[in-house]
């Protein structure tokens, strides 16, 4: 089965202070989180700061002019690590984490990964689409926004037909801190393949910094490979390339 998403923490942010996003609850060593932030797409203000221990998923941050900026970070957790603080970007300031099981517990968690902008102000957004190398994999599906808005959830349903088990897990957005917000989708991509673009409408008109990760599962162990014995009498019994001679065979280990 593909990885899942644990729990989603707390909103943290939309002011004039330190973003800190919480740890999911029921977070366990060796799960992958992800923080998600959005601020103003300005220099300065406007950047936050790289926690110690997290690095950005390939594409991040996305950059949709002075609008909207839009930061997508991980870490896989030691089970110790207090949570990341990415301090005050001066503008929209908001952000908050995901926490991922069933990853691979060395290396990138990721497949495949990708970035884009949108420079229309409407209310539609499409998400890039990416090509699986394996199958069973948890894609996520996030937008920011500068939208200024009074909290309000500005995701609508998102639509892929080439995704199952679709499930909203943020739709942040605020006026405080001079607005902006973000949304995230899950979604499960059981065949390797092309994902195709995935769409869905907001509620307010805005420019749009988008990404979509696909997220690969733990490996269960290196495949078996059938072996032809190096016996001659039990060679047309099975296919596959000879076995080692010194090896036991396939047919009948106990000789």
């Amino acid at each position: 089965m593909p990885p899942t998403v644990v729990a989603v923490g707390a909103d943290s942010g939309g002011s004039a202070s330190a973003v800190t996003p919480a740890r999911p609850a029921g977070t366990a060593a060796g799960d992958i989180c992800v923080t998600v932030a959005e601020c103003e797409g300005v220099t300065a203000p406007g950047a936050y700061t790289l926690p110690s221990g997290w690095a950005h998923i390939t594409g991040s941050p996305v950059q949709e002019g002075t609008n909207t900026r839009l930061w997508v970070i991980w870490q896989r957790w030691d089970g110790v690590a207090v949570a990341p603080s990415l301090g005050d970007a001066g503008d929209h300031n908001h952000g908050r984490m995901v926490a991922i099981r069933g990853c691979p517990t060395t290396g990138n968690p990721w497949d495949v990964a990708s970035a884009a902008v949108e420079s229309v102000s409407d209310t539609s957004a499409t998400w890039p689409g990416v090509t699986t190398t394996i199958p069973d994999t948890l894609i996520l599906e996030i937008v920011a926004t500068g939208a200024d808005v009074a909290s309000t959830a500005q995701l609508g349903a998102l639509t892929n037909v080439a995704y199952t088990s679709i499930v909203e897990q943020m739709d942040n957005w605020v006026s405080t801190g001079n607005g902006g917000g973000f949304g995230m989708v899950s979604a499960t991509k059981a065949t390797a393949g092309a994902t195709g673009q995935s769409t869905a409408t907001l509620v307010t008109a805005s420019t749009k910094a988008l990404m979509t990760v696909a997220f690969k599962l733990a490996e269960a162990g290196a495949p078996q490979v059938l072996q032809r014995s190096h016996r001659p009498v039990e060679q047309g019994s099975a296919a596959g390339p000879y076995a080692s001679p010194s090896a036991p065979s396939s047919i009948n280990p106990g000789g």
